[in-house]
């Protein structure tokens, strides 16, 4: 092979070459897996002065590559027909793998994340070339100049973390930029929804059932509030899920709905849990307020079916609709709750927290505990995997109901660890010499 020179005149070693069109140079070679890899440089050597506007840290020269390429200390920068896609190709070969191990729910989140990734500026990077410090200093400009909370940052992160780990795994780079902590108090995600007081409860329901207009909607709140059903579980209830002669609702199902880029769809889901399924226990005034519900619905049915993802189950005619008569999903639920809150707000001095479906369920599951009932009975009711769950995080108890748990107990007379009213059954005799019981005083 003919002697190769660059534009000063410097003989090119074995696959090394200078792009005439461009001005860079490249180095050709092929990796463990007999791919073809290039590496990239606007200079041949370290004393080499970069080009007027082009960019270059030092220790980059094409040599200086090859020599740490072959101390094998130079991965990441290496370019191959894999670690040479996008962020948004990488998370769109991620999610393929996993798009038929997931709820219809996760899709539609999966759907959402890369439209935004699509535009973004770190979807269009390479994945070879991100480091943590860029992929922090990202997470922080979406939550400061972009409005990202914790929660959406979270979902975000969810998808990209698991992604470059995939790509680690395959040797597409070495390093996971995405692997670092996401601090709550950094994104503003120590907020969190919690279970308002009995008398914030009480005032709600109130005011509910005696407005003109959020009326109509009491018997929704009022279900949510006494049975802690999941909101999506709730959408999810058809009349004969109302077992008046058993006294229990049958939870077996959730309704969702979703945008699937063209339109609105709806889905049936298992629960979301394997203890999901379940009987709550209904009691006369449960029982009082689905039987209103259920006489006014007879008028207005729809008997569209919805069938679940793999298209093997169906359902039809849940029991809440809309004004224009068709199904209720979360989203309905949730502004019920917003606009009756903020309608209160604007009446009353004394302001209510937020309240939402969930907050609902945080409630119910709070007061079964303060009431003192078995955790692992509380467990089974909220439909939670884990009784730790149902203690860590949906718990609230409020001082006073701590106080009168206590007493309870130790009032109980069952709870007889040593009594000052018994007499003691060991009595010191009175006869023995105790002049050596105590210790002598020390001389200070």
């Amino acid at each position: 092979m003919a002697d190769r020179y660059d534009p000063k005149g410097r003989k090119l070693r074995s696959n090394e070459y200078y792009d005439t069109k461009t001005g860079r140079y490249r180095y050709i070679f092929k990796d463990e897996s007999g791919k073809n890899c290039t590496l990239y440089s606007w200079t041949l050597t370290k004393s080499d002065i970069v080009p007027r506007g082009k960019k270059q840290k030092c220790g980059e020269s094409l040599r200086e590559k090859i020599q740490a390429l072959n101390d094998g200390t130079l991965q990441r920068e290496v370019k191959n027909s894999d670690n040479n896609m996008t962020v948004y190709e990488l998370m769109e070969r991620y999610i393929k793998l996993k798009w038929n191990d997931v709820r219809e729910s996760t899709r539609s989140g999966y759907r959402t994340q890369l439209k935004f990734m699509k535009n973004n500026k770190m979807g269009k990077r390479k994945i070879y070339c991100i480091n943590t410090t860029e992929a922090e200093e990202w997470m922080q400009e979406l939550h400061d100049k972009n409005g990202k909370n914790y929660s959406t940052l979270h979902v975000l992160r969810g998808i990209l973390r698991p992604a470059f780990t995939m790509a680690k795994r395959n040797k597409w780079i070495t390093d996971n930029p995405f692997d670092f902590p996401l601090l709550k108090k950094r994104y503003g995600g120590t907020k969190t929804r919690e279970a308002i007081s009995k008398k914030d409860m009480r005032r709600f329901l109130d005011f509910v059932r005696t407005d003109q207009h959020f009326s109509r909607y009491f018997p929704q709140f009022y279900i949510l509030f006494f049975t802690g059903i999941r909101v999506s579980e709730f959408c999810g209830l058809v009349p004969s899920d109302i077992d008046f002669e058993k006294h229990v609702i049958h939870v077996k199902r959730q309704l969702i709905r979703i945008h699937d880029g063209k339109k609105m769809l709806y889905f049936i889901e298992e629960g979301k849990t394997k203890n999901a399924q379940r009987d709550l226990p209904l009691t006369r005034d449960l029982e009082s307020v689905f039987r209103n519900v259920l006489a006014e619905r007879k008028a207005r049915i729809n008997d569209t079916f919805v069938w679940n993802r793999e298209h093997t189950d169906c359902e039809r005619g849940f029991i809440w609709l809309d004004k224009n008569d068709n199904y209720e999903v979360a989203q309905h639920i949730e502004n019920h709750f917003r606009w009756a809150v903020k309608k209160f707000n604007r009446i009353y001095k004394d302001e209510l927290p937020e309240i939402t479906p969930h907050v609902a369920r945080h409630t119910y599951c709070s007061n079964l505990i303060s009431q003192g009932l078995n955790p692992k009975a509380v467990q089974y009711l909220m439909g939670h995997s884990s009784v730790d769950i149902s203690l860590d995080i949906y718990t609230t108890l409020e001082k006073k109901d701590v106080e009168r748990m206590y007493l309870t107990l130790v009032n109980n007379p069952s709870f007889d660890f040593y009594p000052l009213d018994n007499s003691p059954v060991i009595v010191a005799p009175s006869e023995l010499d105790d002049s050596n019981d105590e210790p002598d005083e020390i001389d200070e």
